[in-house]
């Protein structure tokens, strides 16, 4: 029977031979036993186990009333449950053990756990594909039948066998679990098969309303989706999924028992030494990620593998940690190489890591000058140069997680001004004779948005604007999401401030600043933890509801809780250190586009966006600006930021661009050049799929060289050097008409007119600021057939406008990434657009 095919499988960036491997499975010679026979009468064990075997399938479900979910390579089933003979009165035997050859698999007959009990039997669950009844029933009574002088048909597989019942979907459950409970919690699906399974499982989970987490654990054999839902819920769409679950579990989520030092006599020390040992070191040339931040304890077990070198801003200050109670920067170090432990603790692999991490000590420790507020752009930009000279050449970013209130986020600061020189290449000591603007080293830097603090319920929900220098037109700025929301053991009076896969407590947002002159911050969010409150309503930070990370104190203290949006910049560094790897040459602007092009939003946040219709929910565009100025695009997955499928695929563009040029005059400066992208569309795929439901995304990263002028706060294009917008081709337009369109809008700074319906989110009216420009479409896979062309232009800047810089005929560069996604979907619209390219390709070659 052939499979189907899985579009939604992340395979298309690299050709792999895999498939050109063959296995051969091992068969043991036979040897001569003699054997006590553990039944009198097999014909009658045979005829039991078949009276058991059909009454426990039931009858198959008509096609009209099949509620089973279909997944692609797995027949259509039912799950029973069987278990062992138990030991004989007086045996030392320890159990009587499900046989290890109990599965059939070119049948797909196949166990999916096992269990022991306290009668030493053993348990199993079995699949059992409807199409493989028979066969099972044919293979059980012919164990029955006498064999003669022969070896009775499979003994070693069903003697042992005592009884084979119904399995009802609770016997999936590990541990006491209350199917009536309607709380909502975090379960664990353990998954055979493969990601690729797991992928679609997650698809049929959202398509269930079920909220399945991007993240999750891939073992050899067994991928971990993390749902969250009620044990009812999760109950019902397990009992629709036969032999697609092997188990699941409550997933708590809580460090607290890697910070015990009495949990089964193992201290937090032990779990370091034992996820020490699992650690495979990064490449040396790997990319690395810089912490710019409060030192790190060089010889913690977890971070000597991944550390590539520490400094400190003033040798004097040492490199060490001295952040006080279980230090800072080590925290962060940790993350950026791991991300949260807990899930490492938890499993038994091997951990490689793709990347490394550098230390460089900004703040000052106890005893020495504190340092002052007008100097933190100072500062961070002498780091930043001292690293690269320490140890030049490497391909680097930048993570900062240190935030004040002492500026506006209203505004560009001194010090968010001097994150975006670092990242555009135009800090002191970046620019180079004869090397073009375009060419300075550009960098990624990320940042944390600063944290909320704890306080009454009242007072910490409601939005809080970002603080300084997260406001930066060019850093990715990171907030915070949480998924953990378990309930500290043993249970006080406490309960999470919000649910999971809500904005945590701790982020901020720029939901107060003006939306016209403030870019939408935070752009993405990573896991920063949860607060809990009391009976009082107030509330605050709780290991239960933290991150685990290392601590500085490695002898007395080797694992630390860490939460808020410092804990979630250290999480956006493992991503960018992941993704860095799998793309070492790719710009960082383009690394900034992909992590934005690959952040969804979780469910909760979903529904404050998408209606069941087609298109987006309904009401203005500003208020789904404001949502998004708390949430930013969602929260990133690394395998869609690395790799496309065939039915949600991206496509990347990397260009310079000459904005401006000087006028006929010779003085003044006019607008220059604009790109046009005839793009390679796969129409075809998409008329396919008619009025079915597609996303498209478009987002367009650059670093602009910010002027702190007066002006700033008020006027954008006299802090930015240049600015870019796009537009997309309408459906029914002329690609002359398009252009025209476009040139018309370049020089008063707007959107282009859009006379057809607007499937767009946000719409080009709400770009404004900043240098990162994002939005979605959605509609009708017909509709979207007909955009295929987009256009990136200039709009003014102080390269146009302040002509005594003379920077009119500077080039810049860009990248665009355009996705379009039709997840869930069989079709193929990455092979279209391949194909395409090709094409072109060989035709440029001909000439």
């Amino acid at each position: 029977m052939t499979e189907p095919e899985d579009y939604g499988a992340r395979d298309r960036r690299h050709i792999s031979i895999n498939s050109f491997r063959e296995g051969a499975q091992y068969a043991s010679p036979l040897r001569a036993q003699q054997r006590r026979p553990l039944r009198n009468d097999y014909a009658a064990h045979a005829d039991a186990l078949l009276d058991q075997l059909t009454r426990a399938l039931g009858a198959v479900p008509p096609h009209a009333n099949d509620l089973r979910l279909r997944i692609d390579g797995l027949k259509p089933g039912t799950i029973v449950e069987l278990a062992t003979l138990p030991p004989a009165q007086g045996s030392r035997s320890k159990a009587t053990k499900i046989p290890a050859n109990l599965d059939f698999t070119t049948q797909q007959i196949s166990v999916l756990r096992t269990a022991r009990r306290d009668d030493r039997t053993e348990s199993a669950v079995l699949f059992v594909p409807d199409d493989a009844r028979e066969f099972l029933r044919h293979r059980i009574a012919a164990y029955g039948e006498d064999p003669g002088e022969n070896r009775r048909a499979d003994i070693e597989r069903f003697e042992i066998i005592e009884t084979i019942a119904a399995a009802p979907v609770a016997s999936l459950f590990i541990g006491d679990v209350d199917l009536d409970d309607a709380a909502i919690a975090w379960w664990e699906l353990w998954l055979p098969g493969g990601s690729e399974r797991a992928t679609h499982i997650a698809t049929l989970a959202r398509e269930a309303e079920l909220d399945a987490h991007p993240d999750r654990l891939t073992f050899p054999e067994t991928t971990v989706l993390f749902i969250h839902a009620s044990a009812q819920r999760i109950a019902a769409f397990a009992e629709r999924l036969p032999g697609a679950v092997t188990e699941i579990r409550r997933s708590t989520g809580s460090i607290e028992p890697f910070l015990d030092n009495s949990v089964d006599g193992a201290e937090p020390s032990d779990w370091v030494a034992e996820l020490a040992q699992r650690v495979v070191s990064p490449p040396l040339d790997a990319p690395v990620v810089c912490a710019l931040d409060t030192g790190v304890a060089g010889g913690h077990p977890l971070v000597l593998p991944g550390l590539r070198g520490a400094w400190a801003y003033d040798a004097a200050w040492g490199t060490d940690d001295h952040a006080p109670d279980g230090g800072h920067g080590t925290a962060i170090a940790g993350l950026t190489l791991y991300g949260d432990l807990e899930p490492h603790m938890n499993s038994t692999g091997p951990v490689v890591l793709s990347h490394g991490v550098e230390s460089m000590k900004l703040l000052p420790p106890h005893g020495f000058p504190p340092t002052m507020p007008p100097s933190y752009g100072i500062v961070t930009q002498g780091a930043v140069a001292l690293v690269e000279t320490e140890q030049p050449g490497a391909k680097r970013s930048f993570c900062l997680a240190t935030s004040t209130t002492d500026f506006s986020p209203a505004r560009p600061s001194s010090w968010s001004g001097a994150l975006d020189q670092i990242a555009a290449g135009s800090m002191p000591g970046d620019a180079a004779d004869d090397v073009p603007a375009s060419q300075s080293p550009k960098r990624l830097v990320l940042v944390s948005t600063g944290n909320v603090a704890g306080g009454m319920l009242d007072d910490v929900t409601p939005s809080q604007p970002i603080e300084d220098p997260s406001q930066s037109w060019n850093a990715l700025t990171i907030g915070g999401f949480t998924r953990k929301e378990q309930i500290p053991t043993p249970p006080p009076a406490y309960k999470p401030v919000v649910l999971a896969n809500h904005r945590s407590p701790f982020s901020r947002g720029s939901q107060s600043l003006p939306d016209d002159l403030t870019p939408i911050k935070p752009e993405v969010l990573f896991e920063a933890g949860n607060m809990v409150s009391d009976n009082s309503g107030f509330c605050g930070w709780n290991p239960a509801v933290s991150l685990l990370a290392p601590g500085s104190d490695v002898a007395n203290e080797p694992l630390v809780p860490f939460w808020a949006t410092s804990a979630a910049a250290g999480v956006a560094g493992n991503f960018i250190g992941q993704l860095h790897a799998a793309h070492p040459d790719l710009w960082p602007e383009t690394l900034r586009a992909l992590t934005v092009d690959a952040a969804t939003w979780p469910m909760p946040i979903r529904k404050q966006l998408i209606g069941t219709g087609a298109h987006w929910k309904t009401g203005t565009k500003s208020q789904k600006q404001k949502v998004l100025r708390e949430v930013g695009y969602g929260v990133p997955d690394i395998e869609r930021a690395i790799l496309s499928a065939r039915n949600d695929m991206s496509m990347i563009a990397q260009a310079e661009i000459q904005p401006f040029a000087i006028g006929a005059d010779g003085r003044a400066a006019v607008f220059n050049e604009m790109h046009f992208y005839d793009l390679p569309w796969p129409r075809s795929a998409l008329e396919q799929l008619e009025n079915q439901v597609v996303t498209m995304k478009v987002t367009l990263s650059y670093f602009v060289e910010p002027n702190l002028t007066g002006k700033a706060a008020t006027r954008p294009d006299t802090y930015r050097s240049f600015g870019l917008r796009f537009a997309m081709k309408k459906r029914s337009e002329t690609a002359t008409s398009f252009r025209a369109r476009v040139n018309a809008a370049q020089e008063r700074d707007e959107s282009t007119n859009e006379s057809e319906a607007d499937f767009w989110l946000l719409g080009s009216k709400a770009i404004q600021a900043g240098s990162l420009h994002c939005d979605l479409w959605r509609g009708h896979a017909i509709d979207l057939s007909g955009h295929d062309a987009i256009a990136v232009y200039p709009v003014g800047g102080w390269w146009k406008s302040h002509i005594g810089q003379r920077r009119m005929i500077d080039k810049a560069r860009y990248s665009l990434v355009i996705s379009i996604s039709a997840q869930g979907l069989a079709i193929d619209l990455h092979t279209e657009v391949a194909s395409l390219v090709h094409a072109k390709e060989i035709e440029i070659d001909l000439g």
